[in-house]
C-alpha cells in the first residue's frame, strides 16, 4: 500500500501552481488607456459638469476619429449629474419650429432626445456654458421697458427672447399687438423666427419680469 500511494503521488500531475498562476491573473490591474492630446480626462471632466451644475445649458465639443473638433458643437441642458456619467437634454430650437409648422418636415440640424456622456469615454475636448446663459444674465430690463413704452400698436418690431421650455433664444420679426405698461405685459404676433418663415402667424403674450426680454427694436 505504501509503494502504491508512493507511485501515485510521484505522478500527479502538478495542477495547483498553475491553477494559483491562472487565478492571480484575474485580478491584474488593467494597463491604463492613453488619453488623445486635447482630450479632458475623466476627473476634469467630471469637475467642470459639477462646477456648471444641472439646469445649465452647455455646448459639449467633441474630438472625432481624424483627431480634429466636431463642429459645431452639441449643445445640451444638464439634467443629470451621476458618478459615473452626466446627461444632456439635446435641444434644437430651430428643429422645434420647423416641426410645430408641419409634422412632414423635419429640420435636420442637431436632432433631440436626451444623450449619456460617460467621464471615461474619452472623447470631450471642452464644456462650456452657452453664451445664451450669459446674454440672459447681462439683459437690460429698463432699457427694454423703455422701448416698450415708446412703441405704438401695430408698430414692425425684433424681438430677441430666452424660451424657457425650448432653452434658446428666440429672434423673432413681427408686430406689437398689445401692451400694458403697469403689469408688464404686452402681447407681440411673429411671420419669421430665427429666419424661419412661419406658415401661421403666432402670438405670443410676454411679461418684462417674469419672462427674459433680451431686445426690442423698431422695424425701420
Amino acid at each position: 500500500m505504501r509503494s502504491l500511494h508512493y507511485h501515485f503521488s510521484e505522478h500527479l500531475p502538478d495542477e495547483h501552481p498553475r491553477m494559483k498562476r491562472h487565478f492571480f491573473n484575474l485580478f491584474k490591474t488593467k494597463k491604463k488607456v492613453e488619453l488623445r492630446e486635447g482630450i479632458m480626462s475623466p476627473e476634469e471632466l467630471k469637475e467642470r459638469v459639477i462646477s456648471i451644475g444641472r439646469g445649465k445649458k452647455v455646448d459639449i465639443t467633441r474630438m472625432a476619429y481624424d483627431g480634429m473638433a466636431e463642429d459645431p458643437p452639441i449643445a445640451v441642458k444638464l439634467i443629470d449629474i451621476g458618478g459615473d456619467h452626466f446627461t444632456g437634454k439635446i435641444i434644437n430650437v430651430d428643429r422645434s419650429i420647423s416641426e410645430s409648422q408641419d409634422t412632414g418636415i423635419i429640420y435636420l440640424k442637431g436632432g433631440g432626445g436626451t444623450i449619456d456622456f460617460k467621464y471615461t469615454d474619452g472623447d470631450i475636448m471642452q464644456v462650456e456654458e452657452d453664451i445664451d446663459e450669459e446674454i440672459v444674465q447681462q439683459r437690460n430690463i429698463e432699457g427694454v421697458r423703455e422701448i416698450l413704452d415708446a412703441l405704438d400698436i401695430d408698430e414692425d418690431i425684433n424681438i430677441s427672447y430666452y424660451d424657457k421650455n425650448e432653452g434658446g433664444v428666440i429672434n423673432g420679426t413681427g408686430k406689437l399687438i398689445e401692451k400694458n405698461m403697469e403689469s408688464g405685459d404686452f402681447k407681440i404676433s411673429l411671420h419669421l423666427i430665427n429666419e424661419i418663415k412661419l406658415n401661421k402667424i403666432q402670438e405670443i403674450p410676454l411679461n418684462l419680469e417674469r419672462d427674459e426680454i433680451l431686445d426690442l427694436e423698431v422695424v425701420l
